[in-house]
């Protein structure tokens, strides 16, 4: 059975950075390119709180994807495993005391990067259909929100706040873009304590993180980050195929293949399909 590739187009910048330091960058919803994403309701800007990684399952080549992310289709298409994080054992650092642990729960994310100093990562991710898959288009982003969202005051002043299908929302887009086939990676990230140095179980912690987690996002408290990166894993390293663009120049395959001989010399460099059927602009 084939393992299923997902693809990425970008600059080779990007490239060497991935390659360097062998993670993935996931970005705030309210910097991608579609601003319809970053929805405000109730108050709350999710755009803020939505973390996000943007590939496509689609194997042909796209000359719209080429065009707007791969620097005047001088840059790089990435192909990687469908799932290419690491997932090792999630343990608590040694010191911490007040959690108990059965068994090996697997994350591509450690206790250290979960738990910030000023945010929190919510595991909704350890479930893989809450972390990674196709966006749906529909025809109006808000309405989605709009219909997933209530926002309840008591008359003690108490704020409710009920979202259904908290972690799908990030993969609901504008029909216009449906020419991108996305396939995508998200978390949700709240503002959070920072954590004391014996840990997250400690019981002054303990006892008043979930609440100010709570606060903190009814009352649009930024989280304090602006990205997250996620480790890719060993075998997706080695396993990487590299496409350069329709118009890469000699210099940039040269830095191509001095990058992937350096830092990746397993993977695999390609040469675009639709090399020498696109004429560069002025020429």
């Amino acid at each position: 059975m084939s393992i299923a590739s997902i693809y990425h187009y970008t600059s080779i910048e990007s490239l060497a950075l991935i390659l360097k330091t062998r993670k993935l960058r996931f970005t705030r919803l309210d910097g991608v390119d579609d601003v319809r994403e970053a929805q405000a309701h109730v108050g709350i800007d999710f755009g803020k709180f939505f973390f996000v990684s943007c590939w496509t399952q689609q194997t042909e080549e796209s000359i719209p994807q080429w065009s707007m992310y791969s620097r005047e289709m001088q840059g790089v298409r990435l192909e990687l495993p469908e799932f290419p994080f690491a997932n090792d054992p999630l343990r608590p650092k040694p010191g911490w005391g007040g959690i108990e642990w059965q068994g090996d729960l697997l994350s591509p994310l450690s206790f250290e990067v979960l738990w910030g100093s000023s945010y929190f990562i919510v595991p909704m991710f350890l479930k893989r259909e809450h972390f990674a898959g196709p966006v749906e288009y529909v025809s109006n982003v808000s309405d989605v929100y709009a219909h997933s969202i209530r926002r309840e005051v008591h008359p003690d002043g108490r704020v409710n706040l009920k979202i259904d299908g908290l972690p799908l929302l990030p993969r609901r887009k504008s029909a216009e873009w449906f020419f991108q086939k996305e396939y995508r990676f998200s978390l949700f990230v709240l503002p959070s304590l920072p954590v004391p140095p014996a840990g997250p179980g400690t019981p002054q912690f303990f006892e008043s993180v979930g609440q100010h987690m709570s606060n903190s996002f009814i009352n649009n408290i930024d989280p304090g980050i602006t990205y997250v990166d996620v480790p890719l894993s060993d075998q997706a390293i080695q396993s990487l195929v590299v496409r350069t663009g329709p118009l890469a120049t000699p210099g940039g395959r040269a830095c191509v293949e001095a990058l992937v001989a350096q830092l990746a010399p397993q993977a695999r460099i390609e040469q675009s399909g639709l090399s020498g059927a696109i004429r560069a602009k002025g020429r």
